[in-house]
C-alpha cells in the first residue's frame, strides 16, 4: 500500500517578502492539467472494436471468434478425360476455426482524495482527476494497439516466415522521393493479402498508418503528405500541408494522407505504454529504428468495457473520497500480415533473443501484458572485481518472492548500450562495428554469480540484459575503469 508523506510547510516561513513586507499569497482557482492525446486507431481503421461489445468485454476473460476457412475450389473443364463429366468428381466440407482474444488487462487503481487535501485547494480535485484518468486512458489503448502488432509481426518473423517490412533509409541527405516510395510498397504489401487466412487484399478503408512523433516532421519537410491525384493534393495542402486546419494531433494524430491512407501520429506518452506492453524499457521504441506501421481492420481486434469506468465511494480511513476506476481491455493481432511495417532497418528481436537464450527458449513466453505485472528484473550488484571478474545479482520477484529470472546475458562494447533492439543486434552481429565480446552469464539465483569475461577494455562498457520468464527485460550498463 502506498504511503503519503504530508509535509508541514506554513507562513510565515515561506511567505513571500517585498522590501521586508510579508506580501499577501494566494493559490489561483485554476489548475495546471495533465494533456494526452486522444485515441488514435478507431472508427474501423487499423483495428475492429466490433469483434467484443462492452458487455462482452466486461464480463469475459477470454472472447473465441469462428472465422469460416476458405474453399480452394478449382474450376474443371466439361469433356476432358480429367474430371470431366457431368458432376465434380470434388467434395468440400465447411471448416472452422477459432481465434480468441484475451480481457485480461485492467485499470482499478484506486485514487484518494482525503478531505484535507481537497479543503485546501480551490481546486475540484475529483473532477480533474476523473478527467485525467479518462485522457490518459486513450494513450493506454494506443499503446496496448501498438504493442500487439509489433509483438504478432515479430513473432511471426521469428518463426521463419515473411512479413511485411518495408525500410526506409533517413541518411543525410534525407530523400522525399525514397520515403514517398518507401510508403507506396509497404501499403501496396497489403495489396497482396494473405491467402492462409482467406484475405484476397486488405480493403483500403480498413488501413491506417501509425508512425512515431519524430517521423511527422520529416513527411511535411520532404513533401511527402502532397502524395495522390490532384485533388488529394489540394485537399491536404488546403486542409493539413498549409494552414494546418485539417490537423488534429492532440485528437487522434492525425497529419495528412498519403497514398490513400490516413497518416496518424502516436504520442510519445502512447509509445512508452506501448514499450512497458512489451515488456521493454520505456524508451525502447521511441528509440528504435521503427518509424511505424500500416494497418488493416481484417487483422487486429481490440475489446475494451469502459462501462464501468469509475465510481466514487467514501474513504474508508477518514473523511475524504474514493476514485476507484474500472476498465478492462484486450488487443490480439490475428493475421501478422495485415501489418506493413515501415523502419529504417530490418527488426528481428525475438528472433534475436531467442539465439542468444536458445537454451532458455522454452521458459520465456512473450505476450501483451500490462506493466503493473510485469516481473521486471531489477539490479542490485553490478562490481567489476578486476578485468576478468564481475560480480553480479538480480532477480524478478513476484508477490510471493518467488524468482522468475531466466537468464543474462552480457555484451562489451565501446559504446553505451540503452536498448534491447540495439544489444540483440550488436550480440548476434548484425548491427554495429563495437561489439568486442559477450556471452551468457547464470545469474538465476539470489545470490547472483560471476561473469567471467575476456581482459575488459579501460573505458569500454559492460551491458548486462537480464529476462526474466514472461518476457519482461532490464538493462544495465556500467563503464569499465581499469
Amino acid at each position: 500500500m502506498a504511503l503519503q508523506t504530508v509535509s508541514q510547510i506554513l507562513s510565515p516561513t515561506n511567505a513571500p517578502y517585498i522590501n521586508g513586507v510579508s506580501a499577501r499569497l494566494r493559490f489561483s482557482a485554476a489548475v495546471l492539467r495533465n494533456l494526452y492525446q486522444g485515441l488514435v486507431e478507431k472508427d474501423g481503421k487499423g483495428i475492429d472494436d466490433n469483434f467484443v461489445s462492452a458487455s462482452e468485454a466486461e464480463d469475459s476473460a477470454q472472447i473465441f471468434v469462428h472465422r469460416v476457412l476458405p474453399v480452394r475450389i478449382k474450376p474443371r473443364e466439361v469433356g476432358a478425360n480429367k474430371n470431366g463429366a457431368a458432376y465434380s468428381q470434388n467434395q468440400h466440407f465447411s471448416q472452422t476455426v477459432t481465434v480468441g482474444i484475451e480481457i485480461l488487462q485492467i485499470i482499478d487503481d484506486p485514487i484518494l482524495i482525503p478531505r484535507f487535501t481537497q479543503d485546501h485547494l480551490p481546486v475540484d480535485l475529483l473532477k480533474t482527476h476523473v478527467e485525467d484518468f479518462s485522457n490518459r486512458l486513450a494513450t493506454i489503448l494506443n499503446g496496448a494497439t501498438f504493442a500487439s502488432k509489433f509483438l504478432a509481426t515479430y513473432l511471426y518473423k521469428a518463426s521463419g516466415k515473411a512479413i511485411n517490412e518495408t525500410v526506409i533509409s533517413l541518411a543525410a541527405p534525407i530523400d522525399g522521393k525514397v520515403i514517398r516510395n518507401g510508403f507506396v510498397k509497404a501499403n501496396g504489401l497489403l495489396d497482396k493479402g494473405d491467402r492462409d487466412n482467406g484475405i484476397d487484399i486488405f480493403p483500403k478503408k480498413s488501413r491506417i498508418c501509425v508512425i512515431k512523433v519524430s517521423f511527422g516532421p520529416i513527411l511535411k519537410t520532404e513533401g511527402v503528405l502532397t502524395l495522390g491525384g490532384a485533388n488529394e493534393v489540394y485537399a491536404i495542402l488546403k486542409n493539413a500541408g498549409v494552414n494546418n486546419s485539417g490537423e488534429s494531433i492532440e485528437d487522434d494524430g492525425y497529419v495528412g494522407t498519403i497514398d490513400g491512407v490516413d497518416i496518424h501520429e502516436i504520442s510519445t506518452e502512447s509509445l512508452i505504454h506501448a514499450s512497458e506492453f512489451l515488456g521493454f524499457p520505456e524508451y525502447e521504441l521511441e528509440d528504435s529504428p521503427l518509424l511505424g506501421y500500416i494497418a488493416s481492420s481484417y487483422a487486429n481486434a481490440r475489446g475494451v468495457s469502459t462501462s464501468k469506468q469509475t465510481k466514487v465511494v467514501d474513504e474508508v480511513n477518514g473523511q475524504g473520497v474514493r476514485l476507484l476506476p474500472y476498465v478492462k481491455f484486450g488487443v490480439v493481432c490475428w493475421y501478422p500480415k495485415g501489418n506493413s511495417i515501415l523502419t529504417e532497418k530490418t527488426i528481428d528481436v525475438y528472433g534475436g533473443l531467442r539465439t542468444l537464450f536458445s537454451s532458455d527458449a522454452t521458459k520465456i513466453t512473450f505476450k501483451v501484458k500490462s506493466s503493473g505485472s510485469r516481473l521486471y528484473p531489477k539490479f542490485s550488484t553490478l562490481t567489476f572485481n578486476s578485468s576478468t571478474s564481475v560480480s553480479l545479482t538480480a532477480q524478478a520477484l513476484d508477490d510471493w518472492s518467488v524468482d522468475h529470472l531466466v537468464n543474462a546475458y552480457y555484451l562489451e562494447t565501446t559504446t553505451q548500450i540503452t536498448s534491447v533492439i540495439d544489444f540483440v543486434n550488436k550480440a548476434t552481429g548484425t548491427s554495429g562495428t563495437d561489439y568486442v565480446q559477450g556471452g551468457t552469464c547464470d545469474i538465476s539465483t539470489a545470490t547472483g554469480g560471476t561473469i567471467t569475461p575476456s581482459a575488459l577494455t579501460a573505458n569500454n562498457y559492460l551491458t548486462v540484459l537480464a529476462i526474466a520468464d514472461d518476457g519482461s527485460i532490464s538493462l544495465v550498463s556500467k563503464k569499465y575503469t581499469a
